[in-house]
């Protein structure tokens, strides 16, 4: 992959603006999020200012462990209908996609140069944490939300058989290996004396 002629220039010259957006493909609804102070719209999508409050790190372990990246927003209820994530719980999110993203952009003018760096993930779970009573005593949450990479092959054996779409999308469009796959296989284990 090679990044655009305009941002490899503005990186070279060491004159560059990011831009950091985020954008959740829920079901019936697509989101974004920047953390600007003002909407701000990109590829049709208006991506709504102030309230992705990290961008999170990438946890992983040794073995078949999945790497996990956890994102954080603020002020969780919000009266906004257009905000999905303060009504996140109201849609089928589980294994929703979300695509973070982040732009390279001219600093005198704003003018976006190309993107530097892209990430697709999907959404493994979501929690809440209560913030600080306000002088009316209502509290609001913040929202942390697990992403992971798309795939099932990614979160390693989740015993539910992989169709053959999966199986291409993680490994070659031309992948058969599943083609004759009807079930997964079983092995029972048995300790101790069998009684006869």
């Amino acid at each position: 992959m090679s990044l655009d002629p305009a941002v490899e220039a503005a990186l070279d010259s060491g004159q560059i603006k990011r831009l950091d957006l985020i954008r959740f493909d829920l079901p019936g609804k697509s989101v974004g999020y920047h953390r600007g102070g003002r909407p701000y719209t990109y590829n049709g999508l208006v991506y709504h200012p102030n309230r992705w409050l990290q961008t999170g790190g990438m946890n992983s372990a040794l073995g078949v462990a999945v790497t996990t990246r956890t994102i954080v927003f603020s002020n969780v209820p919000t009266a906004n209908p257009d905000d999905a994530i303060a009504t996140l719980e109201s849609y089928a999110y589980q294994n929703a996609p979300v695509i973070i993203a982040h732009l390279a952009g001219d600093p005198v003018t704003d003018e976006v140069l190309g993107i530097l760096a892209s990430s697709i993930y999907e959404i493994d779970q979501v929690s809440y944490q209560k913030g600080a009573a306000g002088e009316n005593g209502e509290r609001t949450l913040t929202i942390s939300i697990d992403l992971q990479p798309p795939g099932r092959s990614a979160r390693g054996a989740t015993l539910v058989k992989r169709s053959p779409a999966e199986q291409n999308f993680d490994n070659s469009a031309t992948d058969t290996s599943l083609e004759y796959v009807a079930v997964n296989a079983q092995w029972p284990l048995e300790w101790g004396q069998r009684q006869g």
